[in-house]
């Protein structure tokens, strides 16, 4: 019959030992030796482990050294100290007492000793320091432990370890410290990382923020400008027609009047598409810096009935279609829920989609809009067909400023903020989009919850 496993290998050895006799004297001493030595080396072993899961837990430099010399002092029960180099050639000292005795004197001499140009010389040539102390004083006889913290063979401190003279460390020990200072030495490393990652964070969070200032202020700077040019256009056409009929020349084909008229519609046109530029920037901005206020972003009170909201959308897209000789395809899916959203900014999003698909679908070709749901969203797609977006692109279509090369078969132009505004407004919808493209045809797929 099995009886159940000691817990651990010293167990198993102390009831070996319980079943020597008492005529294997030798045997019994090595036995107990060996248990010693083994129940020491687990001790050692599961300090390490402590101290390796403090170092990897923490990027606080200060919090994991305090706990090495913590979980140090209580596992050799002396005083410990880990000596650190600053920036200036100064020490920061970092301590810890197994006893309740002041260590004041201590620290005192572990920072004079550390300072001492032949111990340092010594501990560059070698792993460690170990010795004795003696002064005339009977209260400063002590033993000395001293290992470097070295990191890229850069000395980053020194870890000390101070016992009574009677004491003296164990190979065992000693091969703990070593191991200790390498961990000390990464604790510090990854902290002085993390530091420096985050100060450059600080330092882009503010840079950023200056470029949104100047970008906010430049964009309504222009605004005004490009508003009063506007109007001062349609002043022009007001007053050019105004002069034709007090003149009594209502001729069409007046040359001087017909090339006025041009010049005036190349001037309308391209403050127009300034104009959206602009505006488009503007709203980019207003919703990657979060100035659209959480009331904003949360009012969702729009009942929409897709059925007869896509069939109004597709309207003013039917002329032009109809121009380029495509072909538009409307799909809604039986009994398709309504939904809650905001209306102004779906219709923004699918008129962008749409106006996109009109753009870059060659004649003869389809575009298709298909609405269905599913038990949590309704699903939009709009597709075209005759065009392929190649995977590189895809990867890069919802950037702000890209467009894809040699893609507007009808020369329209854009400022490439479209598809970045759909992707931020539909953030606000809290729905989302994600592209698939292939087999000679390109669709968008818009995700909305349905609750």
């Amino acid at each position: 019959m099995l009886t159940s496993l000691p817990e651990s290998l010293p167990e198993i050895c102390s009831q070996f030992l319980s079943s020597l006799s008492s005529t294997d004297v030798d045997l019994k001493a090595q036995m107990q030796g060996c248990v010693v030595q083994l129940q020491q080396a687990l001790e050692i072993e599961q300090t390490l482990s402590r101290i390796s899961e403090t170092v990897r837990a923490s990027l606080d430099e200060t919090f994991s050294l305090n706990a090495v010399v913590q979980e140090l002092a209580l596992e050799l029960e002396a005083d410990c100290y880990i000596v650190l180099r600053t920036d200036t050639d100064q020490q920061r000292l970092i301590s810890s007492s197994s006893s309740q005795a002041p260590t004041s004197s201590f620290q005192t001499k572990v920072l004079s000793l550390d300072h001492d140009p032949e111990i340092n010389h010594c501990l560059r040539a070698t792993d460690y320091l170990q010795f004795c102390f003696n002064t005339n004083l009977p209260e400063e006889k002590f033993t000395l432990f001293a290992c470097s913290i070295n990191h890229n063979d850069e000395n980053l401190g020194n870890l000390w370890v101070i016992q009574a003279t009677s004491k003296t460390l164990t190979e065992l020990e000693i091969h703990l410290l070593q191991k200790v200072a390498k961990q000390c030495a990464i604790a510090i490393q990854q902290s002085r990382l993390y530091q420096a990652a985050q100060s450059q964070v600080e330092e882009l969070k503010q840079l950023n923020e200056v470029k949104d200032n100047f970008l906010n202020q430049a964009i309504h700077d222009l605004r005004s400008p490009l508003a009063n040019m506007q109007l001062a256009i349609h002043m022009l056409e007001h007053q050019l027609a105004a002069g034709r009929s007090d003149s009594g020349d209502t001729s069409q084909q007046n040359p001087a009047y017909i090339k006025t008229l041009t010049h005036l519609k190349i001037l309308q046109t391209e403050c127009e598409r300034e104009l959206t530029l602009v505006n488009n920037l503007l709203e980019l901005q207003r919703l990657e810096s979060g100035l659209a206020s959480e009331k904003q972003s949360l009012d969702l009170v729009d009942v929409i009935d897709l059925r007869d909201w896509l069939t109004n959308l597709i309207r003013p897209f039917e002329d032009r279609i109809q121009q380029r000789q495509i072909t538009l395809e409307l799909q809604i899916a039986p009994c398709l829920p309504t939904i809650v959203s905001d209306s102004d900014t779906l219709h923004r999003v699918l008129s962008e989609l749409l106006h996109n698909a009109c753009k870059y679908t060659p004649p003869h070709e389809t575009i298709s809009i298909h609405a269905r749901s599913s038990s949590e969203c309704v699903q939009i797609e709009i597709s075209n067909s005759g065009v392929e977006i190649p995977v590189e692109e895809q990867l890069r279509i919802f950037d702000k400023f890209y467009r894809i090369p040699n893609s507007d078969r009808w020369k329209q132009g854009g400022t490439g903020l479209g598809l970045a505004l759909v992707k931020e407004m539909l953030v606000h919808l809290r729905g989302s989009i994600y592209i698939e493209s292939g087999n000679g045809q390109t669709c968008f797929t818009i995700q909305l919850p349905l609750r």
